[in-house]
């Protein structure tokens, strides 16, 4: 255990030594080399002058007691917690607080129900979380020569990197995956937080725009939607205990005669490159499988190995989806809010949960639009 420690807090320190690129050490850097000159040269004997008159000096002020705080602990106060090395100190997720498996054997853990509203603060635009850079060459330059931005970077990158390889597929012997039991009510509209909009391929032939891609965020606009993740066949068979025409006949009655106002979306998720090639490469065999009308409705996203874009750490934790290898189903209201999610194979109770909360959007839905 001591060794893991030590281990740590060598790349820690690394981690947050400047690079000897660094603009800000390069300063730093200059202006040390300033001084160094002057000293030096101050040091040396110099020509004998004609004596001045001397002149009353004003006092010196006194040295402060409180010294101002230097850069580096300005930038270190204003980087958030939750992008230290450990995220889960108190085997909690940092932002939607649930609680995971802490790994250890012999341990015995029960998922919990849904305590907090799932989402984020703020409402979803297109346009945002894409995969794709949109800064400009100021901004890029303005975020490179930043030393906060810089120790932002590395904490994120030296979190991600050390993260156990196999740490999803160990938490999948606890009840199969499943992170949470699903709330048997809808979160209140006023409590609830919004689904974040995402960007991806999706199976359409027309295509989807300039990007390759599209946004979800304006087909989850005015509709009841039902939102699923999964990223292989054991996520999928999770899904499909929640919204299989099998598992669940009432949810399809209630997709078929709404008249277009209760809609599936589905994201295939893909961990890497080799996975997300073959995917694409083999998407006429997921168009055999799944109906025309939603291949609009299909995307396929890649999960970033740059976490500071597109479905990000942050994000995947702020709506729960806390295991990449396993099916989570969303709830999501005209207004784009989380009002009810779930995780891994369906227990007992979750499909009625999640049929009476679309009947329960459905009416509000119905009762608030004009006649």
């Amino acid at each position: 255990m001591s060794a893991r420690t030590d281990l740590l807090g060598l790349f820690t320190s690394i981690a947050l030594r400047p690079h000897s690129r660094c603009l800000y050490r390069g300063a730093r850097v200059s202006s040390q080399f300033a001084r160094h000159v002057s000293s030096s040269t101050s040091s040396q004997p110099k020509p004998k002058s004609t004596p001045k008159p001397e002149l009353k000096s004003t006092p010196k002020p006194l040295p402060k007691s409180d010294p101002k705080p230097t850069p580096h602990e300005l930038a270190a106060q204003k980087v958030p917690i939750h992008v230290g090395l450990d995220r889960n100190p108190d085997s909690v997720s940092a932002i939607s607080r649930i609680p995971i498996p802490k790994g250890e054997r012999g341990e015995v853990f029960t998922p919990s129900v849904l305590a907090y509203p799932l989402g984020l603060q703020h409402p979803p635009a297109p346009g945002q979380n894409v995969p794709y850079e949109t800064r400009s060459f100021s901004e890029r330059r303005k975020d490179f020569s930043s030393y906060e931005k810089a120790l932002e970077r590395r904490r994120v990158y030296l979190r991600s990197y050390l993260r156990p390889y196999f740490q999803e597929w160990r938490r999948v012997d606890y009840h199969r995956g499943k992170s949470f039991v699903s709330n048997e009510r809808l979160f209140k509209k006023d409590k609830a937080l919004y689904f974040p909009n995402l960007w991806g391929k999706t199976l359409s032939k027309e295509g989807d725009g300039g990007k390759g891609g599209k946004d979800t965020t304006p087909l989850l606009r005015g509709k009841v939607s039902i939102v699923c993740f999964q990223a292989n066949e054991w996520a999928t068979e999770q899904v499909e205990s929640f919204v299989g025409a099998k598992e669940n006949p009432q949810l399809n009655k209630l997709l078929e005669n709404s008249d277009g106002m209760v809609q599936r979306i589905d994201i295939n998720l893909q961990g890497d490159i080799a996975r997300s090639w073959l995917v694409w490469l083999f998407k006429y065999r997921l168009r055999r499988m799944i109906p025309k009308e939603r291949w609009d409705k299909y995307f396929m996203i890649k999960l970033p190995r740059d976490i500071r874009r597109g479905l990000t750490d942050e994000i995947r934790d702020a709506i729960g989806l806390l295991n990449s290898q396993v099916g989570y189903v969303y709830l999501v209201d005209p207004s784009c809010k989380i009002r009810w999610a779930g995780s891994g194979d369906a227990w007992a109770g979750e499909i009625d949960g999640l049929n009476a909360g679309i009947k329960k959007l459905i009416k509000d839905e119905l009762t608030s639009s004009p006649q």
